[in-house]
């Protein structure tokens, strides 16, 4: 088909939009049959109705509304949608759009955390939605090999999602017509002293005395001061809950722990889990709060007194 005479063949592509309940907004599934992945466009109204276990897959998503955007990455979308309806700070979101494996195609965490660190430069760089800060995306860990595969799924979900409706990954060719939409500082959606990386899987030297941390007269959990920041040790509970007055950056914190695999059940006890692996955090009062899932500071750590063996509630 050629129909502009200054429009070179680059790389052609079909896209199937399915709208599985009818109706023009409603649902929609947006695919590729040369893709790895697909997109899933909704409505935030329908979060409630999602049937979590059709929706227990790693994903990208991202959250629109009212000019601005949040991008997540999750390895249960179904659960890590849920905890978003129930946070006030995601009220002005609209509409969702997934990235999800294509059928057949073993679509990963590390791809979603991909997609996430990648996808986030390039709203950033697009400038068409103003992006919410949560917790800072990192870059995983990549194979030279895989890095071919991970760079055609990024196209690909970029094209898919422009076609699902969500043009944002693009910079636009009239940005210079426009006011730079920036970044929402993380001033203005976390409390100042929230900001940082956590890190999962640590092996850290211990920087002198050990503490301990007791909640609700339930959880109890161990850490220790690590250089300028503290670890929460393995062995330690986590609580399963999480506080609506807990920040957006530590449920974002703590969905990443869920996500992780790195808690295991505790017999007898629904309330919490059992960390498996050392976490450092960027303070004693970050540690307490995604320990708690609560707004808690850091005077719920005392210090063990190294002569009496803390007890451990089961």
């Amino acid at each position: 088909m050629s129909l502009f005479k200054s429009k070179a063949v680059l790389a052609r592509s079909t896209t199937h939009i399915y709208r599985p309940y009818g109706g023009i907004a409603d649902v929609r599934e947006v695919t590729d049959r040369a893709a790895h992945v697909r997109v899933l466009d909704f409505p935030s109204t329908l979060i409630s109705d999602i049937i979590a276990s059709e929706l227990a897959c790693p994903a990208f998503y991202a959250m629109v509304g009212s000019g601005r955007i949040y991008l997540g990455e999750t390895n249960n979308l179904g659960r890590r949608l849920g905890e978003h309806a129930a946070d006030p700070q995601k009220a002005f979101v609209q509409r969702v759009f997934v990235v999800r494996g294509a059928e057949g195609f073993r679509f990963t965490k590390d791809t979603a955390v991909y997609l996430q660190y990648t996808l986030t430069q390039a709203a950033k760089a697009g400038r068409a939605l103003q992006v919410m800060a949560g917790c800072p995306p990192r870059l995983p860990e990549l194979d030279p090999l895989d890095v071919p595969l991970l760079e055609r799924i990024l196209e690909d979900s970029k094209r898919l999602l422009f076609d699902a409706g969500l043009a944002a990954f693009e910079p636009s060719p009239f940005s210079g017509a426009h006011e730079q939409i920036a970044e929402i500082p993380a001033s203005e959606t976390v409390e100042a002293d929230e900001t940082g990386p956590m890190e999962i899987g640590v092996d850290l030297p211990r920087g002198g005395s050990e503490f301990e941390l007791r909640y609700d007269d339930t959880l109890w959990a161990h850490g220790y001061p690590a250089g300028d920041r503290f670890v929460v040790a393995a062995g330690s509970d986590i609580r399963i809950t999480t506080n609506p007055s807990a920040s957006a950056v530590n449920r974002a914190r703590r969905a990443a722990l869920f996500d992780a695999g790195v808690l295991s059940p505790i017999p007898g006890a629904s309330d919490r889990m059992r960390l498996t692996v050392d976490v450092a955090l960027p303070s004693m009062a970050i540690a307490a709060a995604v320990a708690c899932g609560a707004h808690v500071d850091s005077s719920k750590w005392r210090a063990i007194d190294p002569n009496q063996r803390p007890l451990m509630h089961l």
